[in-house]
């Protein structure tokens, strides 16, 4: 039997990062590896168009599903022939949205498969699922304030600024490591600025571990830009800033406009494409994803046109990790970056096979991690594997977000300082 052939597959409950349920592979060769199901999928910013993530018992049903059926299914194949295993997976779902097994189940099962196959052979998880000529570690994108759909269920809706995810993009630092002090200086910059603009503001953070002012979205972005030029100042680090608006969360379909609660503002969906437009303008943006709900393309193709050669407008929601989506939107030039979540693909091939959609459209692409994140760091390799430009998460602040930032560290000192920074195509900040 050769090293890398599957002997054990086993699943047991923990906790993510928010003390919600999850879940632990286990798989055995010659060697072991476990991973944290590391993408419990908050349904409060889920988009449409989004796989099923968990069966109809939850994550009681992933963990039964594993040592049942995926156990019997797997145990006996290669855990190097990564693209098999993943097809065993799609194929014991025998579904079109992976709601028969659950997406955060083949999730789970992929990539410890593939941590598992890497350490037998030896390798770093990173170089064993990278692409040829890739060799360096996404820029960090951070979201700083929080908003929009993640305060939906905490009754601050109205208080808390209506858009989803204020981030900053950081620029010119020599080193991941020189970036990463800075983006934490401009977390806590941030927050004792906003001190200043909210007499409220008691340090309140969100389950991303991001600031939750009473502000507006405008006045958010001005603490930002303030912050981020107090840290220029220091560091000689540059930043620009980004919005993730999370328009589908804002979008009312009885009433045809995208409400603001916050702002107490209901706006057409052309009278939105020029708030946005406003806001890239007067905030310089280098960032903005899902500006607009998922079925209006046309305002998607429209932002990209007038801005998509000075920033990259990137698709979450509106492209839901789905290669048919990339093809037939990019296609259409309604972006020109994507985000890459491997629980919105479900195993880590569907993933890879997303990332070199993306590349053979010279489009940027994007890792993110998502709300209820555990604090594993696999997610880490696999988005430097892939090239990605940037890593958007939560708050530098949270331990599971912490997990990845820290690996990116040691995965930039196991590259050298050739090639800190994977590169971008097309916009650069």
């Amino acid at each position: 039997m050769g090293d890398t052939i599957i002997t054990e597959v086993a699943a047991r409950p923990i906790f993510d990062g928010a003390a919600r349920p999850s879940f632990q592979v286990r798989i055995a060769t010659r060697a072991t590896a476990a991973v944290a199901a590391p993408n419990y999928s908050d349904p409060r910013s889920s988009g449409k168009y989004e796989i099923t993530h968990f069966p109809p018992d939850g994550v009681a049903g992933c963990i039964r599903e594993v040592n049942t059926r995926v156990r019997e299914r797997i145990t006996g194949m290669d855990a190097a022939d990564q693209a098999a295993v993943d097809a065993a997976l799609v194929a014991l779902d025998a579904t079109a949205d992976f709601s028969g097994i659950g997406g955060n189940t083949a999730e789970g099962v992929s990539m410890a498969v593939a941590r598992v196959a890497a350490k037998t052979l030896g390798v770093p998880l990173h170089r064993h699922v990278a692409f040829d000529g890739v060799g360096g570690v996404p820029h960090q994108m951070p979201n700083i304030i929080g908003g929009g759909a993640t305060q939906a269920d905490s009754g601050l809706r109205g208080r808390t600024p209506d858009i989803q995810d204020h981030l900053v993009v950081p620029v010119d630092a020599a080193t991941p490591h020189d970036e990463m002090t800075a983006v934490a200086a401009v977390f806590h910059r941030a927050g004792a600025l906003l001190r200043d603009a909210d007499p409220t503001f008691c340090g309140g953070r969100d389950e991303e571990y991001c600031w939750i002012p009473g502000l507006d979205d405008e006045t958010c972005l001005d603490v930002l830009r303030h912050a981020c030029r107090d840290i220029t100042a220091e560091t000689g680090v540059r930043f620009r800033l980004g919005l993730d608006v999370g328009a589908a969360d804002l979008w009312r379909a009885e009433e045809g406009r995208y409400v603001y609660a916050n702002q107490g503002a209901r706006r057409t969906p052309g009278e939105h494409a020029n708030y946005i437009a406003d806001l890239i303008e007067r905030f310089d943006l280098f960032y903005v994803e899902d500006a607009f709900f998922e079925d209006h393309e046309e305002l998607y193709v429209e932002q990209t046109r007038a801005f998509g050669k000075r920033c990259i407008i990137v698709g979450d929601d509106l492209l839901a990790g789905g290669r048919e989506r990339l093809e037939r939107l990019g296609g259409r030039g309604a972006v020109n970056a994507a985000l890459v979540k491997v629980n919105m693909a479900g195993t880590v091939t569907r993933a890879r096979g997303f990332v070199e959609a993306v590349r053979q459209h010279g489009f940027a692409a994007v890792g993110s991690a998502r709300t209820y994140d555990s604090a594993d760091d696999t997610t880490a390799d696999l988005m430097a594997g892939f090239g990605c430009v940037g890593y958007k998460s939560g708050s530098p602040a949270g331990g599971e977000h912490a997990a990845k930032l820290n690996r990116y560290l040691r995965i930039s000192e196991e590259l050298g300082d050739a090639a800190p920074f994977n590169p971008y195509p097309g916009p650069a900040p």
